[in-house]
């Protein structure tokens, strides 16, 4: 999956996108996928605190375990 296949994906089961960013860690209760020393990687931030939940090499594999995460969230 690409960055503009997950963006779509998240629209169309009604994640708002101030549940994720890119680039940058976004603080309170927000996915984060930025790239770090040449590693992806996938933190979820709560009360400020960011929690790494996924790292790889493999940008794909990064969206893909995104979109699977906010899939599991929203019970799909």
């Amino acid at each position: 999956m690409t960055r503009s296949e997950l963006i779509q994906y998240l629209s169309s089961i009604d994640v708002h996108n101030s549940s994720y960013a890119f680039d940058r860690i976004k603080n309170s209760e927000c996915v984060s996928i930025l790239k770090e020393e040449g590693v992806w990687k996938v933190y979820y931030t709560e009360r400020n605190i960011p929690d790494l939940l996924f790292q790889s090499e493999n940008e794909i594999l990064v969206y893909d375990f995104v979109a699977g995460l906010f899939k599991d969230w929203m019970g799909l």
